[in-house]
């Protein structure tokens, strides 16, 4: 049997294709599940950036799921003549917690697709009260925390990170790895922030247009990491999920101007961090 999953939503690098893939085997209980190509004939799949793919997409594609597999039942129970109790997909198979394992879809289902169509959206935000500044103005809250520690040399003006640390809020890690290398790619963004990146424009053109010029971290700049995973379910989200990609490079770059700051004792009031900046030339 194969799930094919069809959706608007672009793979730009949040692992939005393995997920897809994950949830489609989770809830219907598959092994081969196709992504079909990105398709806005299909409708909108709103805006790909921030940290919404999996929590937006993926909870699109968890109620269609949920979806098939209740016409799944209904089919199965036509073709039988009677209902099961508490039946599951599991394996590529129908089982019932009394009847056990009732037959494998391909030969309950034979012939017949079920293709089913969903639209879904979080739940509704609110404008903050003036009055009392409470409101349900976001769709979600994440949290991030970083520990960077940095060696400075003050004569040469010279910045190295030997270390930083990180403890996040995931909600649910559904795929662990990603989440951790999102972590240390949003880590690595927020750092360069702080003490290389900075698009320079004179006379409105941009005098560093190519990465020969525009200095990014590589794996030669970014220090030893440490990285901690918390799983504090958000009860509005899918699977109680959070956003994973931007919170890191929110914190990240703070935490390693403030502990440059705390090795000076300069207040620093802009990034990136530059020589000039901690010599006083």
């Amino acid at each position: 049997m194969t799930a094919t999953v069809h959706t608007a939503a672009a793979e730009v690098g949040q692992g939005l294709v393995t997920i897809q893939q994950q949830i489609a085997r989770t809830e219907l209980g598959v092994d081969h599940v196709v992504i079909a190509p990105t398709d806005t004939r299909v409708g909108s799949g709103g805006s790909s950036s921030a940290s919404r793919q999996t929590y937006v997409t993926g909870g699109a594609v968890k109620a269609a799921c949920e979806a098939v597999r209740r016409a799944t039942f209904e089919l199965v129970a036509r073709k039988l003549g009677r209902r099961l109790e508490d039946p599951r997909l599991e394996g590529g198979k129908v089982i019932s917690d009394r009847a056990g394992v009732v037959g494998t879809l391909a030969d309950l289902l034979g012939e017949d697709v079920i293709d089913e169509t969903v639209e879904w959206r979080h739940r509704p935000t609110h404008p903050v009260d003036p009055e009392t500044g409470q409101g349900t103005a976001h769709v979600q809250w994440a949290f991030s925390a970083h520990r960077a520690v940095v060696d400075v040399d003050t004569e040469l003006g010279l910045v190295k990170v030997v270390e930083l640390a990180c403890v996040q809020d995931v909600g649910k890690a559904l795929n662990p790895e990603a989440v951790i290398g999102q972590i240390q790619g949003g880590t690595a963004q927020g750092m360069g922030l702080a003490v290389m990146e900075e698009i320079q424009v004179v006379d409105g053109k941009i005098r560093n247009p190519s990465f020969t010029d525009y200095l990014i971290p590589t794996v030669l700049d970014m220090p030893p990491m440490r990285v901690e995973v918390l799983e504090y379910a958000d009860p509005h989200a899918p699977y109680g999920l959070r956003g994973v990609g931007e919170p890191p490079t929110i914190s990240s770059g703070p935490s390693v101007v403030a502990a440059i700051r705390a090795a000076t004792g300069l207040p620093l009031t802009r990034v990136p961090v530059r020589p000039e900046h901690l010599t006083g030339t």
